[in-house]
This record gives structure tokens, C-alpha cells and sequence, in this order.
């Protein structure tokens, strides 16, 4: 994956979460974040026609979410699954 791919989708992961925080900072998450994720930009394509390199895409996306929130702690409504802080 380019670096100018990763920083769109950077922006496009802190404006979804900006947009919605409780929902896409919540517990469940990652999934709702996935799932948006192929919505907006694969919704008229079957399951069968999807490449495998985008679930690795997928995986970036919920990687970029934790780290986002974890630099926006506003935006961070987890409960069940927040990271613990660490003591370094």
C-alpha cells in the first residue's frame, strides 16, 4: 500500500469517526467501521467479485481507527474494549 493511499484513508477513518463518534468509537467499532468502509465504496459489487487485497485494506482501516482514537481520546467511547494505559 502507496503512502498517499494510507493518508487518504487516514483522512477518510478521522472524518467517519469525527461524523459520528459514539458509533464509530464505540465498542463495536471496527466492524461498523469495515462495514461503512465497503458500503461507500463497494456497494454495487457481490461478494465473489471482491479482490482479496481488500480485506487487507479492511484490516488497515481498523488499525487506523485504534490509533486515531487513541490520539483523539474525545472521539474514544469504548468501554468493554478500550485499551489499558501504558505506564511508560
Amino acid at each position: 500500500m502507496d503512502n498517499f493511499f494510507r493518508k487518504q484513508l487516514y483522512v477518510w477513518v478521522y472524518d467517519k469517526i469525527k461524523s459520528n463518534p459514539k458509533k464509530f468509537g464505540g465498542d463495536f467499532s471496527n466492524s461498523l467501521i469495515m462495514y461503512e468502509y465497503l458500503i461507500e465504496f463497494y456497494a454495487n459489487e457481490n461478494i465473489s467479485q471482491l479482490e482479496p487485497q481488500l480485506m487487507s485494506i479492511l484490516s488497515t482501516v481498523s488499525r487506523i481507527k485504534n490509533k486515531l482514537l487513541k490520539k483523539n481520546p474525545h472521539f474514544d467511547f469504548r468501554t468493554k474494549y478500550k485499551p489499558k494505559e501504558s505506564k511508560n
